[in-house]
């Protein structure tokens, strides 16, 4: 019984975790952008205005968001181009 418990939150985690599309903030809508945990209408413009990106850590590197803002949103957000 435990293993099938153990089993069921892994697929409970494993498909949360699929349903999280990454938002591309080089491409991202305000409206995307929006969806994101914390992050205010500013922070999405600047966000828009500060583009292209080569990669996430821009954000904290150009001082488009604060570091405690970036640590939230992190894991759902890429710099395609």
């Amino acid at each position: 019984m435990r293993r099938d418990a153990k089993a069921v939150a892994e697929g409970v985690k494993e498909g949360m975790g699929r349903d999280r599309k990454a938002i591309n903030i080089n491409k991202a809508s305000r409206e995307d952008l929006l969806t994101l945990p914390g992050l205010t209408e500013h922070e999405a413009d600047r966000i828009i205005a500060e583009r292209p990106y080569e990669n996430t850590d821009d954000l904290v590197m150009r001082h488009v968001i604060p570091q405690a803002e970036y640590d939230k949103i992190s894991d759902r957000i890429i710099a395609g181009h």
